[in-house]
């Protein structure tokens, strides 16, 4: 007999995943066929779960083509972790390994995490393998698994706090790190480096005690804040952790789910969602309630539209009140309800701070989180430069900037005359950072990411220049550019948020809240780039004469009613 309701099949993707038990299966063979510059859409798929992205210099597309040339295939590959932290060693190795087999730059993401670009094939091995011997691993940076975990990068550095959350940070990647050891077999020869050092040959295992046989849906962010800092855009995760604090004293954590930014241009069933208040929990329990609400989006979440797959979706459609009471099933009792909090602000940690220990920490701008030398910012080589000097810890921000840390008193001085001799924090080329180019993000986008419609991160520095000619360099908003609607720079949550809807051409979203609170709208679709200044330029303007005093961008907008819901859009033309 028929089932009235038969089940949707599942996606191709899930096909993939059980047809290769625990991210093997094809992919062992194919990275090491040399005789072919990139992989089959099957191996792609696996590929991801490693923590790497096949992709092609878009510039050069054309022209090959017209010559009958493949594409120029190329891998991106990103690091795991967790809290943006890396000892001194593990960043001069970065550095080191980016000219050896990249293209001699690092990109600091919105994840905390490091990215290299223009690997080939058969670089992926070398720069993975001796990643991994400085324990830095990219396992489970990609893939529809629990991506790295964000917290404040100085959390456990400042005054006023008697708790770690980067030591929690660590111990919830570790947790959610997949089992099946197909990674170490085709990486590190079958040897896995342990903490101490000391490699360890693994017993070839696919099985998954948590994830299963396909993982989860889609990707799973987590993320664990400081009272009073949205440093990492909280309320955007699938799942985070609210820390309550009596003082210095960690009370527990409020339970967010449901948070998200991706969405597709005319698609009314895809949006951008902040997270929920779920419950509160004592910090003991932070293990077993993650992995419990974490299972829920395994079991629940929609794996035949990947589009529609995201937790988010879960909450939108069945409820908080559902999620409450089936985390309660699963938990044996309920959550307490949520603990009151107070507001938050978004800081970017730039700048000289000094830690609980005595010693001092400094915080430094990153275009874009793009570590290059380029005109007298010689990024590169000044990172380089002090961490070598001095031993620093490097920890990676969300806002793509970098914070050298544990830098002693004596120190100091040297520091601060490396900053200057390299012009790190201080000019773009020979202009100024200005507190608008402070606040403002991209993503990649062209010539490397495959979903890039539009520019973000090359055309940045020139939306900002004519904005800056217009008077607004002091503008203190937030302005986030994305290439497309998967939104990596957050641009759903900012001030003013760019959007790239085809070739040259962008919708515009206002209203986001300086602390990442609230979601924009939608103002103006279909800019061309080439009236994206005038029209932002007119939006400040706007801003300057009608404001109340002190009154953020994103404020005013939401007061003054600009934009409308998400999707209030025509059609996008192709790019």
């Amino acid at each position: 007999m028929t089932s009235p309701n038969p089940a949707p099949p599942v996606s191709q993707i899930e096909a993939i995943k059980l047809a290769n038990p625990g991210l093997g299966g094809v992919l062992l063979d194919e990275v090491q066929d040399l005789s072919r510059p990139n992989l089959s859409d099957e191996a792609e798929v696996l590929l991801k779960f490693h923590g790497s992205y096949i992709q092609d210099d878009r510039d050069q597309r054309q022209a090959r083509k017209q010559a009958g040339l493949e594409r120029a295939w190329q891998f991106m590959v990103r690091t795991r972790t967790p809290g943006g932290r890396l000892t001194a060693d593990q960043y001069l190795l970065a550095d080191e390994l980016a000219t050896t087999y990249a293209n001699g730059t690092l990109r600091i993401t919105t994840r905390q995490t490091l990215q290299f670009y223009g690997v080939g094939k058969a670089n992926l091995k070398p720069l993975i393998k001796a990643l991994n011997e400085r324990l830095v691993t990219t396992y489970a940076t990609c893939g529809d698994v629990v991506r790295n975990v964000q917290t404040c990068p100085v959390a456990d550095l400042l005054p006023g706090h008697a708790f770690d959350l980067q030591a929690l940070a660590r111990q919830l990647s570790d947790r959610f790190l997949p089992e099946s050891t197909a990674y170490y077999e085709l990486w590190l020869d079958g040897a896995k480096v342990l903490a101490d050092g000391q490699k360890v040959t693994v017993t070839p295992t696919r099985e998954e005690s948590f994830y299963g046989p396909t993982y989860m849906p889609r990707k799973h962010k987590l993320a664990l804040a400081l009272p009073g800092d949205n440093c990492v855009d909280l309320f955007t995760h699938d799942l985070a952790l609210e820390a309550v604090t009596d003082g210095a004293t960690l009370r527990g954590f409020n339970l967010l789910a449901g948070g998200g930014l991706g969405s597709t241009h005319g698609k009314a069933e895809t949006f951008p969602r902040l997270s929920d208040r779920v419950g509160f929990l004592p910090p003991e329990r932070v293990q077993v309630v993650l992995e419990t609400a974490s299972a829920i989006y395994r079991d629940e979440g929609d794996r035949s539209n990947r589009k529609h797959a995201r937790l988010k979706y879960l909450l939108a459609e069945r409820g908080v009140t559902w999620f409450r009471a089936e985390l309660a099933r699963r938990l044996g009792a309920p959550l307490a309800d949520p603990a009151e909090v107070g507001g938050y602000a978004a800081h970017d940690h730039l700048g000289w701070q000094q830690q609980a220990d005595g010693n001092w920490l400094v915080g430094l701008w990153v275009a874009s989180g793009r570590i290059k030398d380029e005109g007298v910012q010689r990024v590169r080589a000044g990172l380089r430069a002090i961490v070598a000097l001095t031993g620093a810890e490097v920890r990676l921000t969300a806002q793509q900037n970098i914070v050298l840390a544990r830098i002693t008193p004596a120190q100091r001085p040297q520091v601060a005359a490396l900053i200057a001799a390299y012009g790190l924090a201080s000019q773009v080329g020979e202009t100024v950072l200005t507190t608008l180019r402070r606040g403002a993000l991209a993503c990649p986008a062209l010539p490397t990411c495959g979903l890039a419609v539009a520019e973000s991160e090359r055309y940045l520095p020139t939306l900002l220049g004519a904005l800056e000619e217009r008077g607004f360099g002091d503008a203190q908003v937030t302005i986030r550019l994305s290439g497309c609607p998967n939104s990596c720079s957050h641009p759903p949550t900012a001030e003013i948020g760019v959007i790239g809807r085809s070739q040259g051409s962008y919708n515009v979203y206002v209203g986001g809240s300086p602390a990442g609170t609230r979601l924009s709208r939608l103002y103006q679709s279909a800019v061309k780039a080439v009236d994206l200044p005038g029209l932002l330029g007119d939006l400040l303007a706007r801003w300057r004469t009608e404001r109340a005093p002190d009154e953020a961008f994103g404020d005013w907008a939401t007061r003054a009613g600009l934009g409308q819901g998400w999707h209030a859009e025509k059609e996008p033309v192709s790019a």
